[in-house]
């Protein structure tokens, strides 16, 4: 099925971080749907395409909209609806995020954004780091364990057998 209008595959309510009636959405602007039912990754229901991140007023009315698929470089498919992750993971007081997509059987990459008071959405860079590599936790936002300097992230290396945990300031 071709979609060619916004489906909204994440709405998030932005009240109790901003204290304003605000909405952070993943939506599809462009693409197609399509189900899969043999076993794998993306059995089951899948939307592929052209995503925005879009911060929105409570009428729907969009503030602020960034492309998605600008920051991974594989197609973008997600095979479920979700809720955002957020925390403030840099201590700048902006709340933070994570968008992930599917990486293997050992875990989702990740990108890190935050969005700043005047409501731009940008990607937070993480030095050293194209992405977040994470296992165990949630497929398209995970939640960071923070720490005394900021944040960590655990991966299952099946080189080694075993969990890697990774910190970042």
């Amino acid at each position: 099925i071709q979609i060619s209008g916004p489906f909204t595959l994440s709405r998030n309510d932005l009240f109790p971080f901003r204290n304003r009636q605000e909405y952070l959405s993943v939506v599809l602007m462009k693409g197609r749907y399509f189900e899969d039912w043999s076993p794998g990754p993306f059995m089951g229901r899948n939307w592929e395409g052209e995503f925005q991140i879009q911060l929105s007023k409570e009428n729907g009315e969009v503030v602020h909209a960034v492309d998605l698929n600008d920051y991974f470089q594989e197609d973008l498919v997600f095979n479920s609806l979700f809720d955002i992750e957020f925390d403030d993971y840099n201590g700048d007081g902006n709340i933070d995020f994570t968008i992930g997509q599917y990486a293997s059987s050992n875990g989702n990459i990740f990108k890190l954004f935050t969005l700043d008071p005047s409501g731009q959405i940008e990607q937070l860079p993480i030095e050293g780091h194209r992405e977040l590599m994470i296992s165990g936790a949630g497929r398209y936002s995970a939640k960071l364990a923070k720490n005394k300097s900021g944040f960590s992230s655990t991966y299952y290396d099946n080189s080694i057998g075993k969990n890697v945990i990774q910190s970042f300031a």
